[in-house]
């Protein structure tokens, strides 16, 4: 994510984000997640937020790489749990081969649709051989800001799927929902579990 005034809302409201986090219902996708990887599986957490994800991934055996572009995020996610996250963009993705799978749970709707699928490849590549990804998108078609200016990319679940297919990525478990964000709105997402071939 490079969008300035998207960053900066995140910076502004670290308490507001935790308090949304914190009162969300012990998630499924995350469960699902580490119940397909091995301990000591390294798992880069590709927007880490204030580290509640990360933490349990860690707390399951999981060894965490933590990354986002908000140095507030960045900060709450070490002061509350000490997990040596770094402040990174999306386009700092560059590695080959290192990860046993990625976590990008409601980030990458932060990158631009033109930037996208540039992203999408440099996680395959940074993935090893049959490497895990899951994703989760809010639904939807366009780019525009939510009502508290942060910039939003929306795809459909097909649209997704192609863009993951035509990088290399072999979709499978697939759920979605609809879920109360910071901003207020109900927004309709989708979240898709697929491996690197």
């Amino acid at each position: 994510m490079t969008d300035a005034q998207t960053i900066e809302v995140y910076n502004q409201n670290v308490e507001r984000y935790r308090e949304l986090v914190d009162k969300l219902p012990d998630l499924k996708t995350i469960t699902h997640f580490v119940s397909e990887l091995q301990r000591g599986a390294v798992v880069l957490d590709l927007g880490c937020g204030v580290g509640t994800a990360a933490a349990q991934m860690r707390d399951k055996g999981l060894d965490p790489v933590c990354v986002d572009a908000s140095s507030e995020m960045v900060k709450a996610a070490n002061d509350v749990f000490d997990l040596g996250a770094t402040v990174a963009s999306f386009a700092a993705v560059t590695e080959i081969e290192v990860y046993d799978a990625v976590w990008a749970n409601f980030s990458l709707l932060h990158a631009t649709k033109a930037d996208f699928p540039g992203h999408i490849a440099a996680v395959h590549r940074a993935l090893k051989q049959n490497g895990l990804f899951f994703i989760a998108l809010k639904t939807g078609h366009g780019e525009r800001r939510d009502a508290m200016g942060r910039y939003y990319a929306y795809y459909t679940q097909d649209e997704l799927v192609n863009i993951l297919t035509s990088c290399g990525f072999k979709t499978g478990h697939k759920l979605g929902g609809a879920s109360r964000g910071m901003a207020g709105s109900v927004d309709e997402w989708v979240g898709i579990y697929c491996r690197k071939q």
